[in-house]
């Protein structure tokens, strides 16, 4: 009897401990985190890129670049400045053509032949007047002066003469089949003074020149019959 209450007590309290130990359990507070390391940490530093900030609370990310075409004025204006200035270039005259003197209505000339134009004056590819005939028909002088050439040393002319009329104007008459005349003659206005020819060119003709001061003029003009 005596062991059978002492398991009853034993067990009673038994009971009652684990009673105990259960309420202190609910009843003890919830264990407190530890905190010191969150305080003692510093926070974060946040390193911002260098964008375009409209609002210092708060950052935009960086704007699209986008290439911009040139508009045509913008596109003109490149060309143009990067364009060396144009030089206007001064005319280029004619390596064959020389300048010609003014008309002097004050000397005038008879015509050296009496047969037909075959080609006129253009002072580059002709610089006088071609004349055409048959061989021996007469070469007569333009105007009245001095003889200061006659023969056919001067290369593409063949027999030719030159009359000195004054200080300014001579007279010139080319491939001749004879010349008439030779140097220091003094000639008269229609006096013959060659033989129309070949010499040197493709067929009969005279070849005449008219010149003021050494450059060609277009006798056409001072012929006064």
């Amino acid at each position: 009897m005596s062991s059978l209450k002492f398991s009853h007590v034993y067990l009673a309290i038994a009971l009652l401990l684990t009673v105990l130990c259960v309420g202190c359990s609910a009843s003890r507070p919830a264990p407190i985190k530890d905190q010191s390391s969150s305080l003692s940490k510093p926070t974060p530093v946040v390193v911002v890129p260098n964008w375009s900030v409209t609002n210092s609370n708060e950052v935009k990310p960086p704007p699209k670049t986008v290439s911009k075409s040139p508009t045509p004025a913008e596109n003109k204006k490149t060309v143009t400045d990067t364009t060396k200035p144009v030089t206007e270039n001064p005319p280029v005259k004619s390596e064959n053509r020389e300048p010609i003197p003014p008309f002097d209505p004050n000397f005038r000339i008879g015509k050296p032949s009496n047969g037909p134009v075959l080609d006129g004056f253009n002072g580059t590819t002709n610089k006088g007047i071609e004349y055409g005939g048959k061989i021996g028909d007469p070469v007569v002088a333009a105007a009245e002066g001095n003889v200061i050439f006659s023969g056919n040393s001067l290369r593409s002319y063949g027999n030719l003469v030159i009359v000195k009329h004054n200080n300014s104007y001579i007279s010139v008459y080319a491939h001749n089949s004879k010349n008439l005349v030779k140097e220091g003659d003094t000639i008269k206005r229609g006096q013959k003074i060659a033989e129309m020819g070949n010499s040197e060119t493709d067929r009969v003709k005279l070849h005449f020149e008219l010149r003021r001061e050494s450059k060609p003029i277009d006798p056409s003009g001072y012929f006064d019959n």
